[in-house]
């Protein structure tokens, strides 16, 4: 796969999980094999006709699939006038649909100095077992419910966590006002022990984020359990940045 479809890049903070308040190059994919209801980026499961690259003098538009070379060529340009960056992060969508798209670029970037974070939902553990030896850090965001209108296979988000481990890693759980202290529990069980576990608070969707004694709550049932666990906002929306 020498072309991939794009929806945008950026450069912003990181607003999320562990790594909050680092400046980050965002690479977001287009196209996911999931429909959560929380999702902040419900326009990126489409394939746009043109991606927008967001550079310090305006707005670039290239057209889908971008090819290999091409975006290799944006983020360096990016990286360079509106760097320095902490790492990369290849967002979506779902990235690791793009496996065979992403590991070569993921490779030159981590041989060229910069760190590659990938932000994924944990649904596809075959396909981050091709693609962790060519990232830095993980944040796996695992499905409930009460927030995604399902919930990730117990099985298949442990497995995906067991791997996800083998280098720096968070698991992200968004909750909302219908979390249940079970529903959290349940995560907390298959969160590897080195791993934190980051309840993020629902913003923007449809449904409102837990109260503040339902946030303590949820947080301390799952402490029973996982002891690192920690309540981490989006702090990008709070700023009001991309």
């Amino acid at each position: 796969m020498t072309a991939a479809p794009l929806y945008e890049v950026f450069s912003s903070i990181q607003g999320e999980a562990t790594r909050i308040g680092e400046r980050h190059l965002f690479v977001r994919l287009a196209g996911c094999d999931l429909e959560c209801a929380y999702c902040d980026t419900p326009a990126s499961r489409k394939v746009p006709e043109r991606a927008r690259v967001f550079l310090p003098g305006g707005v670039e538009e290239v057209a889908n699939p971008v090819a290999r070379d091409d975006l290799d060529r944006l983020v360096r340009r990016l990286d360079g006038e509106g760097g320095p960056h902490h790492a990369i992060a290849i967002t979506g969508g779902e990235p690791l649909l793009f496996v065979d798209y992403l590991l070569p670029l993921a490779r030159g970037w981590r041989d060229g100095g910069l760190a590659v974070l990938l932000e994924t939902g944990g649904h596809r553990p075959r396909d981050l077992e091709r693609m962790i030896g060519s990232v830095d850090v993980v944040m796996a965001d695992v499905k409930i419910a009460s927030s995604a209108g399902f919930a990730t296979d117990r099985e298949t988000a442990r497995e995906f966590l067991r791997i996800a481990a083998q280098r720096e890693c968070a698991v992200k759980v968004v909750v909302g006002a219908a979390t249940t202290d079970a529903e959290v529990r349940g995560v907390a069980e298959i969160a590897p022990d080195a791993v934190p576990l980051i309840l993020q608070p629902v913003s923007g969707a449809r449904f409102g984020p837990p109260a503040g004694d339902h946030l303590l709550a949820l947080q301390r049932a799952a402490m029973a359990v996982h002891r690192d666990t920690r309540v981490i906002p989006q702090a990008h929306r709070l700023l009001h940045v991309r």
